[in-house]
């Protein structure tokens, strides 16, 4: 008797298997592999859940990578794992809580979208930029590296020699310099400072202070100048840009090109002492002679926008840009006025 029981239940396990297994069988769908498809977001799609994607992966044994799916690819998508899911979770009732009703903020009426505000250039472009100076005060220099090489650049070590003790921390920026002197007036407008690069002091040891370059901008050699380090965020400037009334000229060119396009930085003989802010736009023209008739005449030829980046007293720093007029070569000594400046008509 017991012997017959046993059989029974024998019979009714395996049945159970059975037909859990034809169950499962018939609850897997045969699902084709989109473009971009993921086991992860095959299962939100498909099970309501993208946890699930590791059993989805194990019913796909031939699949290499669940990230990189064969697009036409039919795998298995186990469909009973939702009301699995399904018989696990408990309908809990939702607490019922009582609010006052809240009052509708009233939206603000707006002409147009609102701007948004984008720095002038990027970090990088903006603190190599560098600036002109009367002078400059630098607290050290780059003496040498433990590489012996003569060029460095980011992640390089160097020596630095300091006027003042300094400190494992210490930040600097390296800089190169050249003296300005205006292509047209012919006088001193100042120093160039260009900034090469970030560099922090890491070790000091047996009287040699050692830093690490985070960043460098440009070549740094044996020589450069070390400046204090403070941050310089980009310039933030909202359109309309002022157009001011000026006359000044372009005196350098942050590479010493003599003809500048596109995205160059240059320099301005005039600053916040003639009224120019950051924003500024201003358009660069030439100047040329021409015989007409018995009469020698002066005319001026537009050559593209530049912008102000950086304004000091008395000088200031541009990138050139776009604008209505295509952009020729422009050069040191071209002269910069208002920007809506419209050129006469030649006369015929």
């Amino acid at each position: 008797m017991l012997n017959k029981k046993l059989i029974l239940l024998f019979v009714i396990v395996l049945l159970s298997i059975t037909s859990l297994a034809l169950a499962q069988k018939q609850e897997i769908k045969d699902y084709k592999v989109l473009q971009g498809d993921t086991l992860w977001d095959i299962s939100k799609k498909e099970l309501n859940d993208p946890f699930l994607w590791p059993k989805v992966w194990k019913e796909n044994p031939d699949i290499a990578n669940p990230d990189k799916l064969m697009p036409g690819q039919t795998i298995k998508i186990p469909l009973y794992l939702i009301q699995k899911d399904v018989q696990k979770e408990e309908p809990v009732a939702e607490p019922i809580v009582e609010t006052a009703p809240q009052k509708a903020e009233p939206v603000p009426m707006t002409d147009s979208a609102p701007v948004e505000i984008k720095p002038l250039v990027s970090a990088n472009l903006f603190v190599s930029s560098g600036y002109i100076a009367s002078k400059v005060n630098d607290v050290g220099i780059v003496a040498g590296s433990p590489s012996r090489k003569n060029l460095y650049g980011t992640d390089m070590f160097v020596y630095l020699t300091t006027k003042e003790p300094a400190k494992i921390g210490d930040k600097f920026y390296v800089i190169r310099t050249r003296e300005i002197i205006h292509p047209v007036q012919n006088k001193r407008v100042g120093i160039l400072v260009l900034i090469r690069g970030i560099a922090i002091i890491e070790k000091i040891t047996q009287g040699e202070t050692i830093a690490k370059i985070l960043r460098s901008y440009d070549d740094i050699i044996i020589g450069d100048l070390l400046i204090p380090y403070s941050d310089m965020p980009p310039p933030v400037a909202t359109e309309p840009y002022r157009t001011p009334k000026i006359e000044g000229y372009i005196v350098a060119a942050r590479d010493r090109k003599q003809n500048n396009g596109m995205g160059d930085i240059v320099y301005i003989d005039k600053g916040k002492n003639a009224g120019l802010e950051v924003g500024d736009l201003l358009m660069a023209i030439s100047v040329g002679k021409q015989v007409e008739g018995l009469t020698m005449r002066e005319h001026k030829y537009p050559l593209g926008r530049v912008q102000l980046i950086k304004v000091h007293d008395t000088s200031s720093v541009a990138i050139i840009q776009g604008g209505p007029v295509s952009i020729d070569s422009i050069t040191p000594g071209d002269l910069v006025i208002q920007y809506n400046y419209q050129p006469k008509p030649m006369l015929k």
